[in-house]
């Protein structure tokens, strides 16, 4: 069976990280992948989320220097270094690996955020908070409470904010745009409060979970590391009860 065109967006999309500063991200375009994101599922078509369009580039320093910030202190101290090793092996050119840790440890690898021409950086960035009270209309005497009879209620919303973020980058892909998720910046509380109060998002009701930058791709898309089959990942019924596809061309 081929793959029709949703499935070739799926699997072309990568993460980018160096966009064309050249180009600007038009507002009907921008329009389109939010528009997109708003089309997730969500419980009860709560529809949980609100994004915050971040085009103001001292804004975009100050989230992606908090980015910068905690790469260094999460690969650049707290990491060992075969750690780094065995989660890149498969860039099999000692180059690159050497390259691509110096990326890290040095936190030049989120430098993208702060859309900074001189570092080819996103001319957008989309900051995503969920509602950390949803419950559902169903419920509406009960919101605020933190989740009915041992439902996680705040769980939903970071559910149904992660498929909005996805659908965004999907669109974002299908339209010749880059996009990379990001969440290091929103990882630690201290982190989250300080985003928050400069947004002006009313935390900790509103909770900022993940970004997104959009742009322009500055390079070709290359491929990342192989994908695990579905026989690999899959099991039948029961778990290790392995997943044997029948009819299935590669």
């Amino acid at each position: 069976m081929e793959d029709n065109e949703t499935i070739k967006t799926i699997k072309a999309r990568r993460a980018i990280r160096d966009y064309d500063t050249e180009k600007n991200v038009p507002d009907e375009v921008l329009y389109k992948i939010i528009e997109a994101g708003t089309y997730a599922p969500s419980a009860e078509n709560q529809q949980p989320w609100r994004i915050i369009i971040v085009r103001d580039k001292e804004l975009q320093e100050f989230i992606g220097q908090i980015a910068v910030d905690r790469t260094i202190q999460l690969f650049g101290r707290a990491t060992p270094r075969q750690e780094l090793e065995r989660r890149l092996s498969y860039i099999k050119s000692k180059v690159s690996l050497e390259r691509t840790i110096e990326i890290l440890i040095t936190g030049r690898r989120f430098e993208y955020i702060k859309g900074k021409k001189e570092t080819f950086g996103a001319p957008v960035l989309l900051v995503l908070a969920v509602d950390q009270t949803h419950v559902g209309n169903s419920q509406a005497t009960l919101r605020g409470t933190g989740g009915v009879y041992g439902w996680s209620s705040p769980r939903h919303a970071v559910i149904a904010g992660s498929m909005m973020m996805q659908n965004m980058a999907l669109a974002a892909a299908s339209l010749g745009l880059g996009s990379c998720v990001s969440s290091v910046q929103l990882d630690h509380f201290d982190d989250v409060g300080a985003i928050s109060e400069r947004l002006g998002i009313p935390y900790p009701h509103w909770v900022p979970i993940l970004c997104l930058t959009i742009g322009y791709p500055k390079y070709e898309r290359t491929l990342g590391p192989p994908r695990q089959p579905p026989e690999e990942i899959a099991f039948v019924n029961k778990w290790g009860n392995p997943y044997k596809p029948k009819g299935v061309r590669k």
